[in-house]
């Protein structure tokens, strides 16, 4: 047999070639072994980041409950001491229209109640708008008749500082698509923000024009300390406005051009600001878009006409005093009949006892809620949630309890005839309509 001939050369190099093999099994198993180590460090550490994120985010998560739960905690705590006083004044006003100095007054009361809620209702909006809870009614409205309204609402504030306003409502075409409480907010937003930052002896001017068919554009112009142009980028910020001096000099939350912002491109319309810069004013153009091309199908609620005034039994129920007290007077001016409950177990009582056609209640009873009192009332009954919880969530909670209307404090004894009229007009009053003309 013949055997191969191995030189020591051939088995040097078969040495060298196994003892690198070797060394590079070596090296990528040890290369492997690291890359494994690496990844199983980094998968633990992306896991730890991911585990901190969600604490992180829970935590948020809580804080902005807790901040929401405050805001319309604060909402209800302010807003039903302000509503008898609200109430009373606007009573007092039609009893000493001919004493000036005591209508002076109560004018003065007036306002700074109405300044309190805008800023209340600001606060709750900001959240509202931010959760992207905004809801909105559209129907057609008269664009120059919410401009005037607004002006004469404002009477006191331009004409306490001595301001020219003017209006130039030349449009033609002014009926826009909108939801008419939100429009009437940002029109009032920007004629105060206007007013706010006018001199005395100023002019306002606003004025209106159709430059696009289809297209309403509403121009708010003062003469007032204008915009700086590194401030212009964050006019529409919330609790903006501007520089600090400017805030103690004329308060305000920084609030209301950020909320007429939202609630623009909530009506798909655009809001712009424009200013020459420092003490040379600023105009504000808002563009909406309007009405009279759309066809009114049943998908837009137009406004309810005016219908007969009923006389009402009605059950008022809220544990704050003062608010029955006077509410109470106002609603028996009106010719109705008015029976008070101060709890819902009394209210409760006083329903199943009969002899009512209306409740009106407070949400937030000593004893239990308003919407409970709707719930485990066996009697039918058009009922009308009063409430200084502000929220969509608690409306929707009035709504679905039974509530036909949900209405937030402080109320005017004009929305509260709007709201009666409206439930009775609706299809609650089936079956006992015969027994209201009294």
């Amino acid at each position: 047999m013949f055997l191969p001939h191995f030189s020591p050369i051939f088995g040097l190099v078969a040495l060298t070639a196994l003892y690198f093999l070797a060394g590079t099994v070596l090296l990528l198993t040890a290369v492997l072994t690291l890359t494994a180590m690496a990844l199983a460090t980094a998968i633990a550490e992306r896991r730890r980041a991911e585990a901190a994120l969600e604490a992180q985010k829970a935590l948020v998560e809580a804080a902005n409950r807790t901040k929401d739960n405050f805001l319309a905690m604060l909402s209800h705590e302010l807003r039903t001491p302000l509503f008898p006083v609200f109430l009373a004044v606007e009573n007092l006003q039609k009893q000493w229209l001919k004493n000036d100095e005591a209508a002076a007054a109560l004018e003065i009361i007036r306002r700074n109640i109405r300044v309190e809620r805008h800023l209340i209702d600001d606060l709750l909006d900001v959240t509202r708008i931010s959760k992207g809870k905004l809801v909105l009614n559209l129907t057609s409205v008269n664009a120059h008749g919410q401009i005037r309204n607004v002006v004469e609402t404002c009477r006191s504030e331009w004409a306490g500082k001595k301001i020219r306003m003017q209006l130039d409502l030349t449009a033609r075409d002014s009926s826009v698509l909108a939801d008419e409480a939100r429009f009437q907010q940002i029109v009032w937003n920007l004629v105060q923000n206007a007013i706010k930052f006018s001199r005395d002896e100023g002019e306002i001017r606003i004025s209106t024009a159709n430059e696009s068919p289809g297209e309403l554009t509403i121009i708010v112009q003062d003469h007032g300390i204008g915009i700086e142009p590194e401030a212009m980028n964050r006019i529409f910020n919330p609790f903006e406005q501007g520089e600090r001096s400017l805030k103690r000099r004329f308060g305000g939350l920084g609030l209301g051009l950020a909320i007429s912002k939202s609630l623009a491109e909530a009506h798909a319309a655009t809001l712009t600001a424009m200013s020459e810069g420092l003490n040379r004013g600023a105009t504000f153009r808002l563009t909406i878009k309007t009405s009279a091309l759309i066809a009114h199908d049943g998908t837009i609620s137009l406004p309810v006409q005016a219908r007969v005034r009923w006389v009402l039994r009605i059950l008022l129920v809220d544990d704050h005093i003062d608010t029955c007290t006077v509410m109470g007077k106002l609603l028996a001016a009106r010719g109705h009949r008015v029976t008070v409950a101060h709890d819902m177990k009394s209210a409760l009582e006083r329903i199943e006892a009969g002899g009512f056609d209306v409740v009106i209640s407070d949400v937030g009873l000593p004893d239990g809620s308003g919407t409970e009192l709707v719930s485990k009332s066996k009697n039918r009954l058009v009922g009308i949630a009063m409430s200084g919880f502000g929220t969509d969530a608690d409306a929707r909670r009035s709504l679905e309890a039974g509530f036909s209307q949900h209405l937030i404090k402080p109320v005017t004894m004009e929305k509260l005839d709007a709201a009666l009229q409206a439930a009775m007009n609706g299809p609650e009053r089936d079956g006992w309509e015969s027994a209201l003309r009294r």
